[in-house]
């Protein structure tokens, strides 16, 4: 076949591919829907085609080698976090069917990994911990461990100290002080404990009540100093 013609048919293809692509991305809501349904009817195998489905539909979109290789950075996080948040819950659905099957224990770890990916550091970071939570609760799992590590890593991962930060902004030297707290907390039971509580329910007050006038002034005069009281106390004893 002559160059000229070979060029041509490639281009054809090309742009075949490209409405194809286009059409599967305008329907990968009713594919996830779909999948949510045949979930809830326990049809656990169209389920899980249907989730795969539609990440490997993102994945092509993102230009990406497979489901496990999508990343937050490909998304613009102030007008794809509706895409992020199914997108992270599609993977923890996907990590539930796999978990269920021994040999699939793989796959499920990097669904979970995914998940925790695109959960840490998002608006939504506490939605899905305390997802997470509840299905561990339950005792759902055929393996538990993994399952908890990611719960766990969504906090150790985490960047956001919601009061913290609130108070001083995310780049000042107290807030670090604070992260790093967070790490030392986290090597303990009890810590662990309370940064998780920490999480849920500060998360909640901050995003609730950040405009209003009277927490603005309770975190100014109350809260703000005894934050640099226990920086330059507490935590000198603990950061080294």
């Amino acid at each position: 076949m002559a160059p000229a013609l070979k060029s041509k048919k490639a281009s054809k293809e090309a742009r075949e591919n490209q409405i194809i692509l286009e059409h599967k991305y305008k329907n990968r809501i009713t594919v996830v829907k779909f999948g949510k349904q045949s979930l809830d009817a326990n049809d656990y195998g169209t389920a899980l085609r249907k989730f795969v489905e539609y990440l490997q539909t993102m994945a092509e979109v993102k230009e990406c080698s497979d489901i496990y290789s999508l990343r937050v950075n490909h998304f613009d996080t102030n007008k794809d976090i509706t895409e992020m948040l199914m997108m992270s819950h599609v993977y923890f659905e996907a990590a539930r069917i796999y978990d269920a099957i021994p040999k699939f224990h793989a796959d499920s770890k990097k669904c979970l990994d995914q998940f925790v990916h695109f959960s840490v550091n998002q608006p939504y970071q506490v939605v899905n911990s305390e997802l997470i939570r509840k299905h561990l609760k339950k005792s759902v799992f055929k393996n538990p461990e993994a399952f908890r590590t990611a719960y766990e890593q969504i906090f150790v991962q985490s960047k956001k100290c919601y009061v913290v930060t609130f108070c001083y902004g995310d780049a000042h030297p107290i807030t670090q002080e604070y992260r790093v707290f967070k790490d030392w907390l986290l090597k303990f039971s009890l810590g662990y404990k309370l940064v998780r509580n920490y999480y849920r329910f500060s998360s909640v007050v901050v995003e609730r009540w950040h405009n209003h006038r009277g927490f603005k002034f309770f975190s100014k005069y109350l809260i703000c100093p005894l934050l640099v009281l226990l920086s330059k106390t507490l935590l000198r004893f603990i950061i080294k």
